[in-house]
């Protein structure tokens, strides 16, 4: 009978001592022969099929998230933009309605003048500060040299009509086509009277001349219309003093009057004649 070997005797013993802990191993985790067969398999299919079908599902899902993602800030923006133009035009008919209360409460104060609302058709950028158009002409009972006045006061007088619009000379114009008489307050009750001749744009304010070359006038006073042209009523409000000018005599030649704020920009207006529309 054949012997084996030392080396074939030692690696017959490592066999046995490894199968004996394999056995052993198995026993503790009482698991059977099918049941490794079964999760062997289980991550064999999980490994080349469901997690890379997993993964891809997920990587799919993840681009449909932030395609709705995207979508969700498009129309959050859009509603942001919309919102912005609402509180713009909030704003916008906030101002309008302003005017036009201011309107109603100075049509009121002037019961024996020619009133006729109107709105501003058109102001060209290239004469911004010269005319404009309003939706009143000679149907409506305009006439040339009425005065135009907003809800802060006189801001141009009629230059010419036509059926149902009217071009408005601003007091701002280089060329007014008329004077316009004016007169200030003092405070003992008496007036100073003058005539608006032109604008200085350089000032920003008109120049206006007095008739009373002794009158005290300082910065601040409000200047208004004083009827005498015959075209308008008394008392509409044309703007403040801003300079007093001296000649070398001490003597009070001229003084510059600052417009009414709104006269660059304004949606409402009234024409303003001396008598009723129709007498």
């Amino acid at each position: 009978m054949r012997r084996f070997t030392r080396l074939q005797r030692i690696l017959i013993i490592a066999i046995c001592i490894c199968l004996a802990f394999g056995c052993v191993m198995f026993g503790l985790r009482q698991n059977s022969l099918s049941n490794v067969g079964y999760s062997a398999w289980t991550y064999i299919k999980y490994g080349l099929f469901d997690y890379p079908l997993t993964s891809i599902a997920n990587v799919f899902n993840d681009l449909s998230n932030l395609w709705h993602v995207y979508d969700d800030n498009q129309y959050l923006n859009e509603q942001l933009a919309k919102q912005r133009s609402y509180q713009t035009l909030y704003e916008d008919e906030r101002n309008k309605n302003a005017e036009l209360e201011d309107l109603l409460e100075m049509q009121g104060s002037l019961d024996n003048a020619t009133k006729i609302s109107c709105t501003v058709l058109q102001r060209s950028a290239n004469s911004w500060d010269q005319t404009v158009t309003i939706s009143a002409g000679s149907s409506q009972g305009v006439e040339n040299n009425m005065l135009v006045v907003t809800s802060q006061g006189a801001v141009g007088l009629i230059e010419s009509t036509q059926t149902a619009t009217s071009t408005v000379r601003l007091l701002t114009s280089e060329d007014l086509i008329n004077d316009i008489a004016i007169m200030i307050s003092m405070e003992d009750g008496s007036n100073v009277e003058g005539v608006l001749q032109s604008y200085d744009a350089d000032r920003n304010a008109y120049r206006v001349s007095l008739f009373d070359n002794n009158a005290q006038i300082s910065t601040g006073q409000m200047v208004a219309t004083s009827g005498k042209g015959g075209n308008y009523p008394s008392g509409i409000y044309l703007g403040t003093v801003t300079d007093v000018t001296i000649n070398d005599d001490a003597i009070i030649s001229t003084v510059y009057v600052q417009p009414v704020s709104n006269i660059q920009s304004f949606n409402y207006c009234m024409v303003i004649g001396s008598g009723v529309v129709g007498e």
